[in-house]
């Protein structure tokens, strides 16, 4: 007789990351975008040695492929542009495929600091700067992307799973400069600030594996300069009135 043959259970997939940002206090314009490009990640499947290329999944940020006018950073200011709010769901899914082990091949950093991520942990997305990564896991991964109007969910299912944490570390601040601005509708000698400054930073990222609770490896995967957002201050140039003759 023939031994019955024993065959191995096929490897269960499961939720092997996730990460989310908070975006509650958005504009209506950049809720939509947030919610558009989550919609267009959520779904996609990446077989081993696949890449991932958040420009091709997303599209093009314009108003015909649906994408609204929000603030966006451009030359290191906030201005209004279309598609404003795209960066945060390619940070958070930036942050997932990390936490996931996935090999990411090309990211790049905006050039002010962002809220919604800290430091060297941010994924500037244009029609210059792309976000992408390679499944270099075992088998198939599904992503997973929501976005409730509150809070931005990425999630990343296999069969692989390891534990990484994030570490952002902040190695040196860069002071705001002051400029200041002749107002002619504040009284002579008055200060009021117009736009409140914010300290630039050189920060690292890193990624901490640990197997069994313990810590097994640190590595450094980038280092990056955000600039400082200058204080403007606007300084009174009216002359004061002259007093009222006494009687």
């Amino acid at each position: 007789m023939q031994p019955t043959p024993v065959h191995a259970e096929a490897p269960q997939v499961k939720l092997i990351a996730h990460f989310s940002t908070y975006y509650g206090e958005s504009s209506d314009g950049r809720k939509s975008n947030v919610a558009l490009a989550a919609s267009r990640v959520n779904g996609v499947v990446l077989y081993p040695e696949e890449e991932f290329s958040f420009n091709d999944v997303v599209g093009k940020r314009t108003e015909a492929n649906g994408f609204r006018s929000a603030y966006i950073i451009v030359d290191g200011e906030y201005k209004e542009g279309i598609g404003g709010g795209v960066c945060q769901v390619s940070s958070t899914l930036y942050n997932c495929a990390l936490l996931a082990g996935l090999d990411i091949t090309l990211v790049r950093a905006h050039s002010l600091p962002v809220s919604y991520v800290a430091p060297s942990f941010d994924a500037m997305v244009s029609t210059a700067s792309d976000l992408r990564f390679v499944n270099t896991l075992s088998s198939a991964i599904t992503i997973k992307m929501t976005a409730d109007g509150k809070y931005l969910r990425a999630e990343i299912y296999g069969v692989d799973s390891q534990t990484v944490r994030r570490r952002s570390e902040t190695i040196d601040t860069i002071p705001y400069p002051t400029e200041y601005r002749e107002d002619s509708t504040l009284p002579f000698g008055e200060e009021k600030i117009d736009s409140y400054g914010r300290n630039g930073l050189r920060s690292e990222g890193w990624l901490d594996y640990f197997e069994n609770g313990k810590l097994v490896k640190s590595v450094l995967i980038r280092r990056d300069c955000y600039a400082p957002q200058k204080q403007i201050v606007l300084r009174g140039v009216n002359p004061s009135p002259a007093s009222p003759p006494s009687c």
